[in-house]
């Protein structure tokens, strides 16, 4: 039986650096390992395949297909082993009816693969968003979207090598962009689960619009406090002027408890509302899409704060509602650029700035728990209050940058992070949230 090689003891006595580059081995140790445990599961799937009746491995070891039975030898969850046939069967060599040898379905993520260059989260998003745009979609366009996810995802985490990917999908098959989204709205559903605990979990699946509206209502609740610096007794307590009813206590809740009674408040004043006013906070959605996509109700359109694109016909229709702000591009702009007579961005700025680096643009926290950062200090360096010196960052990226000796550059349009000596000796830059914009080749 095969027993780990570090123990708390051994663990504890590495350097920081040492730390990090055991944990970086290890995790390329597993990526490896993992490419083979998919290889392996391809060829139980290739010898579990239906045409074989009962004489297909599965079912001589009374399995109910391939996915169960690496289940059986894994003690892996169902998810986890349909991942693994999934990727392997996709990056596997091929062999036509013909006898000859073909080449494996997504080449360049195969390659990538045999090297332990790509993780396995990442591997089953480059093949799931392709296979959902190509019926529709070019053969020359998949194979550049396949060959730049691959490469994005040898140096990228897996969570915004998702976000590339469903951009890729998006755009090799923007008419089923409106499919997609209608999918999504019938998945909705709301269901409650009573814990052990005593507790109950409320399992909340929501479409795009509907979780940007319900997350915009949450975190306009959990700002206000957070600027105000106090604790409100309740966001509905509104006095005659206006002002919300604020006690002198300062908040100690964390953000998912003051989420939780963010909702709380609401269901109450809807529940006890006897006039169709509502105090609500007023939260703007920002919209963002071509200008060439508002004119013709065609591609993509993205909220701000939400992952997953919605269409530009449904854009277009929330553009004639009141809290819809449509941030179009190659439309007319208003002077942005402040130079040094201020200091501070302004909000109009801030949207600007959002177009380029639509979250937090290290970690890709959503826009709302950003703050915009001077790349070259105001003070410091004497930047200037300009749309090209300025980045979005969450208080906590802040703080690294301010306090931690973190340093930021751009290029082309791409943020890059360096760390200070104390954590990286070699200073290597590290990339940004942000993810490319791909380009397809012209068709006839």
């Amino acid at each position: 039986m095969a027993t780990p090689s570090v123990t708390d003891v051994s663990a504890a006595r590495l350097t920081d650096s040492e730390l990090m580059r055991t944990l970086a081995d290890r995790c390329e140790r597993r990526r490896c390992d993992d490419a083979d445990i998919a290889r392996l599961s391809a060829e139980i799937a290739e010898r579990s395949r239906s045409s074989l009746g009962s004489n297909s491995l599965a079912s001589r070891m009374r399995a109910s297909g391939a996915a169960a039975l690496v289940v059986t030898i894994g003690r892996i969850t169902r998810v986890d082993a349909a991942r693994y046939v999934t990727v392997g069967s996709a990056t596997a060599a091929r062999v036509s009816i013909t006898g000859q040898a073909l080449e494996p379905r997504y080449p360049y993520l195969a390659d990538a693969l045999a090297t332990g260059d790509i993780p396995m989260d990442a591997a089953a998003v480059i093949i799931s968003n392709p296979d959902q745009a190509s019926p529709r979609a070019h053969d020359d366009d998949l194979v550049v979207a396949e060959a730049a996810m691959a490469e994005f995802a040898r140096s990228q985490p897996a969570d915004l090598v998702r976000r590339f990917a469903i951009c890729c999908r998006d755009r090799l098959d923007s008419d089923g962009i409106a499919s997609r989204e209608e999918d999504l709205v019938s998945r909705r559903a709301l269901s409650f689960v009573e814990l052990a605990s005593g507790m109950s979990r409320l399992t909340w699946d929501l479409d795009p619009l509907s979780a940007a509206t319900v997350r915009g209502f949450v975190d306009t609740y959990i700002n206000t406090l957070h600027h105000t610096g106090k604790k409100s007794q309740s966001l509905f307590d509104f006095q005659s002027d206006g002002e919300t009813d604020l006690n002198a206590l300062r908040d100690i809740r964390t953000r998912k408890q003051m989420a939780s009674d963010g909702m709380l408040e609401l269901f109450a004043h809807v529940s006890n509302c006897s006039t169709t006013v509502s105090p609500m906070p007023k939260r703007t959605l920002v919209v963002r899409m071509t200008l060439d996509s508002l004119l013709t109700g065609l591609g993509e359109a993205t909220v701000d704060g939400v992952e997953q694109p919605i269409s530009a016909g449904t854009a277009r229709r929330m553009a004639a509602e009141a809290g819809i702000i449509p941030i179009v591009m190659g439309g007319p702009s208003e002077i942005l650029d402040l130079g040094r007579e201020q200091r501070l961005f302004t909000p109009k700025q801030k949207l600007a700035i959002l177009e380029i680096h639509p979250t937090c643009a290290a970690c890709g926290r959503p826009p709302e728990w950003t703050e915009v950062h001077h790349i070259r200090w105001y003070q410091r360096d004497g930047g200037r209050t300009d749309i090209a010196n300025a980045i979005p960052l969450c208080s906590s990226d802040h703080h690294a940058v301010h306090d931690n000796g973190w340093e930021i550059t751009t290029k082309d349009g791409v943020p890059w992070f360096i760390p200070p000596s104390a954590v990286d000796i070699y200073r290597t830059p590290r990339r940004g949230h942000s993810i490319p914009r791909i380009l397809f080749p012209a068709h006839a």
